[in-house]
């Protein structure tokens, strides 16, 4: 890893593997814990750019693993993600929000829930389970 969020803007970190080392647009980057971070989206020879899925505006397709249900992980900067739910809809801190692929790699972790009395909808704010500013190594996935 070269550089990583505050020296890059907008949770974008540069890696130092290119198309010299067969990385292709797309590849997925997680931990090498597993937590999933973000897509690889520009390839030069000896580096490549990795946007991360907490892009503020990025949406993801992600799952509640509470309850198997399909949402939209709507990116706010910092490894910061915003949904808005039905208010029915069980969740609670600590709840896991899951990648829909096959392996179901973690992508963030409930923080908290709000709503009002009067709101059809919940906001839940859930946060990227590992510190951005702080990486030093990625995997990535072809």
């Amino acid at each position: 890893m070269l550089t990583y969020p505050p020296q890059t803007p907008y949770d974008i970190i540069i890696i130092d593997a290119g198309s010299n080392d067969s990385l292709v647009l797309g590849s997925e980057v997680s931990m090498p814990e597993g937590p999933l971070l973000g897509v690889v989206s520009e390839v030069f020879p000896r580096r490549a750019k990795v946007k991360l899925f907490s892009t503020n505006g990025e949406e993801t397709g992600a799952v509640l693993e509470r309850n198997n249900m399909p949402v939209t992980l709507e990116g706010t900067g910092g490894g910061n993600f915003r949904i808005s739910l039905p208010r029915d809809i069980a969740i609670e801190r600590g709840d896991r929000i899951l990648s829909r692929s096959m392996s179901s790699s973690l992508l963030a972790v409930v923080e908290e829930v709000s709503v009002e009395p009067t709101d059809s909808f919940k906001e839940i704010l859930a946060k990227s389970p590992t510190n951005i500013f702080s990486l030093r190594f990625v995997f990535i996935t072809p």
